[in-house]
């Protein structure tokens, strides 16, 4: 899970968030996320058997339908996404029993060309996990809502 983070952190996008981080993009105020939260509520109900790609999909639409969209990515961060699939992809065809050390491993040089370098990923991670450890110890039992801002003003900053 670790790996998978830092190569979304990486990439800067997460791959298909669900419905709850991608509605977080609205910043500390959280208009979003309640109006996501409210849409989640009567997809739960209609289906209850679902899966967490149905929910998502059934909140975009249900948000969708309350004019509240996601913005597009830039170029430069599509390019990035595409890059990133393509070599997992290939990683996971060359070698399809491995496991995420082996995957990340034999990604590492399509990643590099594609200009997203484990060591900058490692170093993004490194920076995020020190700025949330001293979000929390100025903060002691802040929620993750209010954490949130404050570790991406923290990571900004440095």
């Amino acid at each position: 899970m670790k790996r998978v983070l830092a190569v979304l952190v990486g990439a800067g996008i997460a791959v298909g968030g669900g419905a709850a981080a991608w509605a977080g993009s609205a910043g500390p105020g959280g208009a979003n996320r309640e109006a996501a939260k409210t849409c989640l509520v009567p997809a739960r109900q209609m289906m209850p058997e679902a899966d967490k790609a149905e929910l998502r999909e059934a909140v975009k639409a249900c948000l969708s339908a309350a004019g509240i969209e996601r913005p597009a990515p830039t170029p430069e961060q599509q390019a990035k996404r595409d890059s990133l699939r393509r070599c997992l992809e290939a990683a996971k065809t060359a070698a399809p029993g491995a496991d995420k050390a082996e995957l990340r491993a034999a990604a590492t040089p399509c990643l590099e060309q594609a200009g997203v370098t484990p060591g900058r990923i490692r170093a993004k991670v490194t920076r995020a996990r020190t700025c949330l450890a001293e979000v929390r110890a100025a903060n002691p039992g802040v929620e993750k809502a209010t954490a949130r801002p404050l570790v991406k003003a923290c990571v900004e900053g440095r």
